[in-house]
């Protein structure tokens, strides 16, 4: 089945009580959209186009096996943390401080969409029988990005920095050639978008076609979750040297 033909769901989670820091971006019967709102699923659901289901929800955030501990250490993390990803675009640690309040945020954005998702087609999808797979916009978008790039890296706004470079490049052009994905108008709000959380979303969305074309690198195992990743075939090489390297370090 075509992309094109099938609906997908991009989530930036978020987690602030007060302020609208979720991004939701979607693509459904040829059409796209992005939203940013709330974090409860009243206001969340408002902004979902309605009697929807989804082949793949793809969530920003750490997803685990059910009952895991607060404590567990990933293996995604540890692999997309260390080397050459440590000052362009590693996770954070899911297990203590912001990244273990990011972790329940996710596994409660799961939970609430969890009736929104196809049965799940994936040998390592960490939620049992649905399709929803864990995202990470920093990474997605860094492995696009050739070595020399990060020359010029700008502090702060790192996100914004790589999705502005990225952009510029047309490797988001390239990505949907790959994935077999012929969505012009996503590719026009995409390089148009200049709010952080529908852009983060619309990573979480190219995420959720990478899953659903197959052709998605996944890093992770399965006691601890799985971070979803463009192709192979398009990662820069400094990135795929510094992933290996850092498998090889941890034994996985």
């Amino acid at each position: 089945m075509k992309l094109k033909d099938i609906n997908l769901l991009g989530i930036d989670v978020g987690f602030s009580k007060s302020r609208p820091t979720t991004g939701i971006a979607w693509s459904t019967n040829g059409t796209f959209g992005a939203v940013k709102t709330h974090t409860d699923w009243e206001r969340r659901r408002q902004h979902l186009p309605s009697a929807t289901a989804f082949s793949v929800i793809a969530i920003d955030g750490p997803l685990v096996p059910t009952g895991s501990p607060d404590r567990l250490v990933r293996t995604c993390e540890q692999v997309l943390a260390r080397g050459a990803f440590q000052k362009r675009c590693k996770p954070g640690s899911s297990h203590f401080g912001t990244g273990l309040q990011l972790k329940r945020a996710a596994l409660e954005t799961a939970a609430q969409v969890r009736h929104l998702s196809s049965p799940s087609p994936f040998a390592n999808a960490i939620l049992g029988d649905v399709a929803i797979v864990e995202a990470f916009p920093n990474a997605f978008l860094g492995v696009l990005l050739p070595d020399q790039t990060f020359t010029k890296i700008l502090r702060g706004k790192k996100f914004d920095w790589m999705y502005e470079q990225v952009v510029e490049v047309g490797r988001f052009r390239e990505l949907l050639a790959v994935i077999g994905w012929d969505a012009p108008d996503l590719l026009q709000r995409m390089d148009a978008e200049r709010d952080h959380e529908k852009r983060a979303a619309y990573i979480c969305l190219l995420t959720a076609a990478c899953a659903a074309s197959g052709r998605a690198e996944v890093v992770g195992d399965a006691a601890s979750g799985w971070i979803w990743l463009p192709p192979a075939i398009l990662w820069a090489a400094w990135a795929v040297e510094a992933a290996t390297r850092n498998l090889r370090m941890i034994g996985a």
